[in-house]
């Protein structure tokens, strides 16, 4: 029987969240954050015979990004069109992912995991997870996602073309990140909003936001307040 992996420990610290860019019109504008877990191997049970493969959940990476521009007639923000993805299964390899996809086992043998000697010796991703399917191992790691918007044109991204291009839109981005197999789930909200080349909104929020309270005009305008204030 193959090696068993599980998740736990699924959260978004707080204190790693970084707000970027915005200074300049030419700097796009947003967060950094990281899905930070905690990866628990059980060894497989019928010797060498068993293979070195273990059996591992697919990361959720889903995106449900909302697209709003400005009508300058009845000075309202008026939404556009959404676009809903798993990012993970639409590009598994892209940098976003990358530590996951390509160097979950290798990252074992960072000293910060306490690996024993053997496992630290591994050098490569493939002989990290030989020897975890052998023995097992439990080891924190985290996925750093930088989501931004450029402050004036549009540009593509991970979820495909921008759906409003110019100096005046806001973007909102909903979360909801995860592995299959594993009913615990982390969300948050990013909105992002620019007016006439300026940077006006830059908030995330942690938890399961509905659309509704994101959309409150005593909210946005909350936002923008803190963001044209420094008050948070």
């Amino acid at each position: 029987m193959k090696a068993k992996m599980t998740i736990d420990n699924l959260s978004i610290p707080y204190e790693r969240i970084t707000m970027v860019g915005g200074r300049l019109s030419t700097d796009p504008a947003g967060h950094h954050f990281d899905l930070s877990f905690r990866i628990n191997v059980k060894p497989r049970t019928f010797s060498k015979l068993s293979g070195t493969d273990i059996d591992c959940p697919v990361l959720q990476w889903n995106e449900r990004i909302e697209w709003f521009r400005y009508d300058d007639l009845t000075q309202q923000w008026v939404f556009v069109d959404e676009v809903d993805k798993d990012m993970y299964a639409f590009k598994p390899t892209s940098n976003t992912f990358k530590i996951w996809h390509s160097y979950r086992y290798v990252m074992a043998t960072d000293e910060t995991n306490s690996p024993p000697a053997a496992l630290k010796a591994m050098k490569s991703d493939e002989d990290a997870r030989k020897w975890i399917a052998e023995h097992g191992f439990s080891w924190n790691l985290a996925i750093r996602d930088v989501p931004a918007m450029g402050i004036t044109g549009g540009s593509g991204g991970g979820g495909g073309d921008s759906l409003v291009t110019g100096n005046t839109r806001r973007r909102v981005i909903y979360f909801d990140l995860g592995f299959s197999g594993h009913a615990q789930r982390v969300r948050l909200v990013q909105i992002l909003e620019t007016f006439r080349g300026q940077l006006t909104i830059c908030h995330l929020i942690r938890g399961d936001i509905q659309k509704a309270t994101v959309d409150h005009p005593q909210n946005l305008a909350r936002w923008r307040f803190e963001l044209a204030t420094g008050a948070r």
